[in-house]
């Protein structure tokens, strides 16, 4: 058995703003930092094998918190980064909408059909980010990892790992270091055991 937590990435300052940030670097808020340090404390009685980040600097500043804590280094992975959000990266809802009339609708309901302008499309980023897990998971058996990624990255590696399509990717939700735990039987099925817990963010 191997147990996955996949964590998102604390609060940012564009998170704040509500703008799409993607593959663009953009700093913890102070609430950001805040919630890295609650998770990290969740974790102080969990045995880990390995915490693994996204390259990008909001994940492995969420992963170092946890990683200070275990006495522990941060594995880096570039393919657990965030979508490409190509030409929509730093701007609001708003501004996509009146840029690009319906086409962020299209992305909640048929993620699957959309390819952003200048960006990536939704399979391409599965891909990636199902492809760096199962690396992962050939390790070997009876490990525990911590995952420090990313929403959308996260969202299409619990759509890879249970078998299900990709236009429910949106479906779930998934805030801001909030846990969701994943427990693959070798050879066999993976399982969704817990889904975007905050509990530990309440202080």
């Amino acid at each position: 058995m191997i147990t996955l937590y996949f964590v998102r990435h604390g609060q940012t300052v564009w998170n704040e703003s509500g703008r799409y940030q993607g593959s663009t670097e953009v700093a913890l808020s102070a609430l950001g930092k805040k919630q890295a340090k609650l998770t990290a404390h969740w974790f102080e009685g969990i045995s880990l094998n390995g915490i693994i980040s996204s390259s990008l600097g909001r994940a492995m500043e969420t992963a170092k918190e946890i990683a200070k804590l275990k006495s522990m280094n941060v594995e880096v992975i570039d393919a657990l980064q965030e979508l490409h959000f190509g030409d929509w990266e730093g701007k609001t809802f708003e501004e996509i909408e009146h840029y690009w009339p319906g086409m962020i609708e299209e992305m909640y309901h048929h993620p699957e059909l959309l390819q952003l302008p200048h960006g990536e499309s939704f399979a391409d980023l599965q891909r990636r980010t199902v492809q760096a897990v199962e690396e992962i998971i050939d390790r070997g058996d009876n490990k525990t990892y911590v995952i420090v990624s990313h929403g959308a990255a996260i969202r299409t590696i619990i759509c890879g790992l249970l078998d299900i399509p990709l236009k429910t990717a949106w479906n779930f939700s998934l805030y801001n270091a909030g846990i969701t735990c994943m427990t693959h039987y070798m050879g066999d099925r993976t399982i969704l055991t817990f889904h975007n817990f905050t509990d530990h963010l309440i202080k």
